[in-house]
């Protein structure tokens, strides 16, 4: 495979990094347009109902995936020959997975919950289906396609925009607009699987229970990370819901999710630069691996300092401007939460950067360790002050979790420096040694050879 000049590297860099924030951009303007249009049509305590439901149908999701989005892009990135058979081998493990927790959770719902089915029905639906398109979106990502996810992502974006206004138009209720949710998630999933067959072949689906294992070993570390750190993100709605009401949920939410939108600034270039350092790390560039980790870091701590001062201080004409005036209460819930920005971006990519230098399995105890102090926090925070104190308990434990993993980070760009330091020394002197050696065979071969020709070199040479 020829390979790409340097000027040609970046101008390719820049142009998927360029469209990846194209697309976020456009994703969240369109994700926040339907929630405009739903948070007005529908009643507070319902889009309660509605986002914890989307919570818990998420947390499933994650076990679904397995860690398998970051395991593909990696594998994809060390071994680009054999993309689409990794794709197969991951789709095949996810199908029956997704079909059994479809199966489990709706099942609890109706046990437990059995008011709410309807509303879990079809909200896990479309989380889960919309959820195996990040498969497809990992693949993208892996073989450096960035625009082929972006039009297959914004296809299902845009049929749920225009379902969500026409229901809305229409009074529809939630369960009736929640069937546009699950058409746009099946879009997106068919529209992926179309372009990968017609662009780069059949992908194989074959259930493998020795590939399924071997996948699952691989991922798991990714999994566990992906799951903690959701559930780092979520279980303050979580226990909202149980410790206060779903009016306690909608206006902690309303405020979380204007600070979710906000990692746009970060996360076109996680996309685009994790393929980039595993290949690095891969081929053992570790110097240009730490040059390129500073950059992100400092540049995402930067974005999230001017980021969390615009937010902190338009937060209250941002809320009512967004959600309505009923939602007035999130104001002092996002003041809090904007001022997590700093720590929050440069986490997120701290996060992916350790699962690029394998360094996945420590930063799953540093994780595990900040969901323990979230939980712990809200016990005593949300009963007293509610949505502010889990949005307090946020600010505490996402800073913490920010500062060990990229303590982490760093300390696993030193020693894999001195690794290679070591090894290039060490080759070093078997060279030299190899060299001496050589020589000196050389010298007593000649020796022989010079006596029997009638003298001595160095004699006929004093001569």
């Amino acid at each position: 495979m020829r390979t790409l000049a340097p000027s040609m590297k970046r101008t390719q860099v820049t142009g998927d990094l360029l469209l990846a924030t194209s697309s976020e951009l456009l994703q969240k303007l369109v994700g926040y347009l339907v929630l405009m249009l739903l948070s007005r049509h529908v009643d507070k305590a319902r889009m309660g109902e509605f986002f914890f439901a989307t919570t818990a149908a998420t947390l499933v999701a994650t076990v679904t995936e397995l860690g398998t989005s970051r395991y593909l892009m990696r594998e994809i990135a060390a071994a680009p020959a054999r993309a689409v058979g990794a794709l197969g081998e991951v789709v095949s493990l996810r199908l029956p997975l997704l079909g059994a927790a479809f199966a489990a959770l709706n099942a609890a719902v109706f046990a437990i919950r059995p008011e709410l089915s309807p509303l879990f029905l079809l909200t896990s639906a479309y989380v889960l289906v919309g959820d195996l398109y990040h498969s497809f979106g990992a693949f993208f990502l892996g073989v450096r396609r960035v625009g082929l996810r972006i039009a297959t992502g914004l296809a299902g974006q845009l049929l749920l925009v225009a379902l969500v206004a026409a229901g809305v138009a229409l009074g529809a209720s939630l369960t009736a607009i929640l069937a546009g949710y699950v058409a746009a998630s099946a879009l997106a999933v068919a529209a992926s699987a179309l372009v990968v067959r017609r662009r780069f072949g059949r992908v194989p689906l074959a259930w493998d229970a020795q590939v399924a294992r071997r996948i699952a070993g691989a991922s798991t570390p990714f999994f566990l990370l992906t799951a903690l750190g959701l559930a780092h993100s979520k279980v303050d709605t979580v226990m909202l819901f149980a410790l206060a009401s779903p009016v306690a949920v909608a206006s902690y939410e309303a405020g979380y999710k204007l600070l979710e939108v906000s990692r746009l600034a970060v996360r076109p270039a996680v996309m685009i630069f994790f393929p980039i350092a595993a290949a690095m790390a891969a081929r053992g560039e570790w110097p240009a691996v730490a040059a390129l980790s500073r950059r992100l870091v400092t540049t995402a701590g930067a974005l999230g300092v001017v980021a969390g001062a615009a937010v902190l201080a338009a937060a209250g004409a941002l809320v009512p401007l967004v959600w309505g005036a009923q939602y007035a209460d999130a104001a002092p819930v996002l003041r809090v939460l904007c001022l997590t920005m700093p720590s929050l971006f440069v986490g997120t990519v701290a996060l992916f950067l350790a699962g690029a230098l394998h360094a996945e399995r420590a930063a799953v105890l540093v994780t595990l360790a900040a969901l323990a102090a979230n939980v712990a926090i809200n016990v005593l925070a949300i009963p007293r002050w509610g949505a502010v104190g889990a949005a307090w308990s946020t600010l505490i434990t996402e800073t913490a979790l920010t500062g060990g993993v990229t303590a982490l980070v760093v300390r696993r760009l030193r020693a894999a420096a001195r690794a290679g330091a070591d090894h290039a020394s060490s080759a070093s002197s078997a060279s030299s040694a190899d060299h001496a050696g050589t020589e000196h065979a050389e010298q007593s071969d000649a020796a022989p050879a010079a006596l029997a020709a009638g003298g001595a070199p160095n004699l006929a040479a004093r001569g």
